[in-house]
């Protein structure tokens, strides 16, 4: 904790600097970093006029900023990975649905076309099921007057919370849960395409992978966005298998309770969801 407290607050003091630098001697508008901090340092108290953050609500910002916009989406991205290797007719799918949506490499971009694949929002999904980008629990305060949770009474004071990761393999929920099935999250008459629009709507009732309400992700789009850019650009470019070699990312077999199952993407808890693997192969597909 001191190490990461430390790396942040270093973060801190070098974007100040930079800002500082900049508004001391101002350079040319394309010479400036404008990222979250940026506008974050520059903001300005509507009602006081005054700079709109000190450098504790920085820090904190910071910190948020850095785990939030790193962690989670990685940890998704390895799972992708790991689940792709190990399903090659998924890989296939969404292959066929990204060759047929884009003409060319430069054309993935933002905006309506690739929002409109369902396949690989289907599957972006189910990634961020069988991997809930932040493991633990958030666990809130009860309020005055105490609350009532699926009829339990709970007394004001208490933190009340849910494992997000045993939300995600409720069988209620998600039958077969440790089935990688990204048709679960499509509607579609033809039970080998999709599901019914009951148990979409079901699975979208649990689905909680970037929290929810007033708590909920900030950058829920822009993560959306990363996601959908790496999957479609990496599978125009290339075709991707697992190393033979090593299976890391996988369960062992007569590894400990939780940790068996060789095709589920093993993850442990320190507050974001922390892995290690997989190890991929990439070859240049041949267009």
């Amino acid at each position: 904790m001191v190490k990461w407290q430390d790396f942040v607050a270093q973060c801190l003091d070098k974007r100040s600097k930079v800002e500082q630098e900049q508004e001391q001697e101002p350079k040319p508008n394309g010479q400036v970093r404008k990222d979250f901090f940026h506008w974050l340092f520059k903001a300005v108290d509507p009602v006081t006029g005054k700079r709109g953050y000190d450098l504790d609500e920085l820090y904190a910002e910071c910190e948020l900023l850095t785990i939030a916009g790193s962690d989670t989406t990685s940890a998704v991205l390895s799972a992708v990975f790991f689940y792709l290797v190990r399903r090659p007719e998924i890989q296939e799918k969404l292959k066929e649905e990204i060759f047929s949506t884009f003409s060319s490499y430069s054309e993935i971009k933002s905006g309506s076309k690739l929002a409109s694949c369902k396949y690989l929002t289907a599957f972006l999904q189910e990634a961020m099921r069988m991997t809930p980008p932040v493991s633990a629990e958030p666990s809130r305060e009860v309020l005055l007057g105490g609350t009532v949770v699926d009829g339990h009474y709970i007394p004001e004071g208490l933190h009340v919370s849910t494992g997000l990761y045993c939300l995600s393999y409720n069988n209620e929920i998600y039958p077969e849960p440790f089935n990688f099935r990204p048709e679960r999250w499509i509607v579609d008459d033809d039970e080998t395409k999709g599901s019914t629009a009951e148990s979409v709507a079901l699975a979208e009732s649990g689905f909680c992978a970037f929290s929810t309400g007033s708590r909920g992700c900030v950058g829920k789009n822009l993560a959306w966005l990363e996601m959908r850019l790496v999957v479609a650009k990496t599978l125009w470019k290339f075709e991707i298998k697992g190393d033979p070699t090593n299976k890391l990312g996988g369960g062992e077999p007569n590894g400990k309770p939780g940790w068996r199952m060789v095709d589920q993407y093993q993850t442990y808890d320190m507050f974001v969801s922390n892995r290690k693997g997989p190890i991929v192969q990439v070859k240049r597909r041949v267009l």
